[in-house]
């Protein structure tokens, strides 16, 4: 595994395919990490089903690397959040995904799709961008601090059936 090798670049609906297998990975480690962390497995495979339509609106954006030997090594998603509670600024970037496959990890893939979805922000002139990182997920936690992220908000959350069950 080269990462030499490896293209950045947009997304397009030829990588659906490997896109949809990507999609899959990243819930599947997800509900690895941290059992609260759950997904619609009907909506995942049909990932295919809706991926076009993603990677067709002006407010999201999909770059991937492409691995070299036809597949993909991973991708990041990112799409406009228009905030409507008074925060500033009012549009924001957002990090919807961003995987790499295990092997591709710690070969300095994301920084430059992160770069061009930094140019892709710019554009449109978004000046901040946040993500969402589960608590347990220290190796991610970890990778977004080395990237200059920061902490700014801390969700919390309760399972309503479990609360119900202790009372």
């Amino acid at each position: 595994m080269d990462a030499h090798q490896v293209i950045i670049r947009r997304a397009g609906d030829a990588d659906i395919p490997e896109l949809a297998r990507l999609v899959a990975a990243i819930a599947a480690w997800h509900e690895a990490l941290d059992p609260r962390a759950r997904f619609d497995w009907d909506e995942i495979r049909a990932a295919p089903n809706w991926l076009p339509a993603v990677l067709h609106r002006d407010h999201h954006a999909l770059w991937v690397a492409e691995n070299g030997v036809g597949g993909l090594a991973g991708y990041l998603w990112v799409h406009l959040r228009r905030d409507r509670q008074g925060y500033l600024p009012r549009l924001r970037g957002y990090i919807n995904h961003a995987y790499l496959d295990e092997g591709w990890r710690g070969k300095g893939l994301m920084r430059p799709m992160l770069a061009e979805a930094y140019r892709w922000f710019r554009a449109r002139e978004v000046t901040v961008i946040t993500l969402t990182v589960i608590h347990r997920n220290w190796l991610g936690s970890a990778a977004w601090y080395k990237h200059g992220y920061e902490d700014w908000t801390h969700e919390r959350r309760i399972d309503l059936d479990a609360l119900a069950k202790r009372s």
